[in-house]
């Protein structure tokens, strides 16, 4: 059974995965971030994870994610993340830029990926990307999000054209050439989408999600001999762009990674709490909870309870209690049976005189 499954981290001569993401304090911030953090821990390659963080670097994240196994590089960026989320959207491609420009000051080498703090990955997914030789994509499993419990009968109608589980990935050619892209069609959820974090609506992404793109970090740097005329110069950029292919000037030279779009290894989940939401970042219980059993005994009763007395056993079914005390008795006579002591001389010869 275990000679099918395949071993990861077999790439020879690997390169290093330079991991960008960017969060903001909220709810489910911990719960994400711990997801994303065990999964970079199980990465067979080596690794550097830049994370972002609106409105400044906390103690409780810098905490969280200093981890002896991974090589972290936390940095703040002053502005708050904002409650709409086209503005989100805007400011999270921000961070990342400003990730990029710090990796090309760096020279640092490797494969830039971006990790979103909800993402979800197969650890296939970095066997794959391995591939990539400047700028590649991958398949995105958009996991949306409704509360409104009254649309599902309006979604049952528009399944077939989209459905409830799309794909942002490369549309390839019978050649496996870049031809087009699958992306999200938000048409059916015009007036229904989430325009502010605590809106009761479906969070959709944006045309096409960062996590879905990756690409050789020796595109960003100035004096590299390898860069290409058709990468943009991130100086050049404002921040504000809508996708990742915002930095080339020519979008066919993307290379389709994953079996263009039959493989999906990356999933994009949305899901977010209310604005006012009361539930704390990280739970502590304080104090500590009492002690109640003893660690030498069980919480639970050292023999049966007694069965009521309409439901006891009637006269014709023997009683197991009884039963069991039977074989003990057995057991205890064949214990208590003993070799007879030889008679000696004296003993035979009273006897005798005795019947006489």
């Amino acid at each position: 059974m275990y000679a099918d499954r395949k071993v990861y981290g077999q790439t020879k001569n690997p390169r290093i995965f330079i991991v960008v993401t960017s969060t903001y304090v909220r709810t489910f911030q911990v719960l994400y971030l711990t997801g994303v953090m065990h999964s970079l821990m199980l990465v067979p390659y080596d690794l550097v994870w830049i994370v972002g963080e609106a409105g400044g670097v906390s103690n409780e994240k810098a905490s969280l994610i200093a981890k002896p196994s991974l090589k972290i590089i936390h940095v703040g960026f002053n502005q708050r993340m904002p409650n709409s989320w086209e503005e989100r959207h805007k400011l999270e491609s921000k961070m990342r830029l400003r990730a990029l420009r710090s990796i090309r000051e760096k020279k640092s080498d490797g494969i830039v990926m971006f990790a979103g703090d909800s993402n979800m990955f197969s650890m296939e997914l970095f066997d794959e990307i391995q591939n990539v030789k400047w700028f590649g994509a991958v398949s995105v499993g958009m996991l949306t999000h409704s509360v409104n419990t009254d649309e599902m009968a309006d979604r049952k109608k528009d399944e077939k054209e989209n459905p409830r589980m799309p794909i942002q990935c490369p549309a390839c050619n019978a050649s496996d050439m870049l031809a087009g892209w699958h992306t999200f069609k938000t048409l059916p959820f015009v007036g229904k989408s989430a325009v502010y974090i605590d809106d009761r609506a479906t969070v959709l992404p944006k045309k096409l999600e960062w996590s879905g793109f990756v690409l050789n970090s020796r595109l960003l740097w100035k004096d590299s001999s390898d860069k290409s005329e058709w990468i943009k110069d991130i100086d050049m950029l404002n921040g504000d762009i809508e996708s990742p292919l915002g930095l080339v000037n020519d979008p066919s030279v993307v290379e389709p990674l994953g079996n263009c779009d039959r493989q999906v290894l990356l999933w994009w989940l949305r899901v977010e709490a209310r604005a006012d939401s009361k539930f704390p970042p990280i739970w502590i219980i304080d104090p500590p909870l009492e002690i109640t059993v003893s660690s030498k005994r069980t919480p639970w009763r050292d023999a049966p309870p007694e069965l009521p007395a309409n439901e006891k056993p009637t006269m014709g079914i023997q009683d197991p209690i009884v039963k069991h005390s039977t074989k003990r008795t057995s057991r205890s006579k064949h214990r208590s049976k003993r070799k007879p002591e030889p008679k000696t001389d004296t003993q035979v010869s009273t006897r005798h005189s005795e019947q006489n």
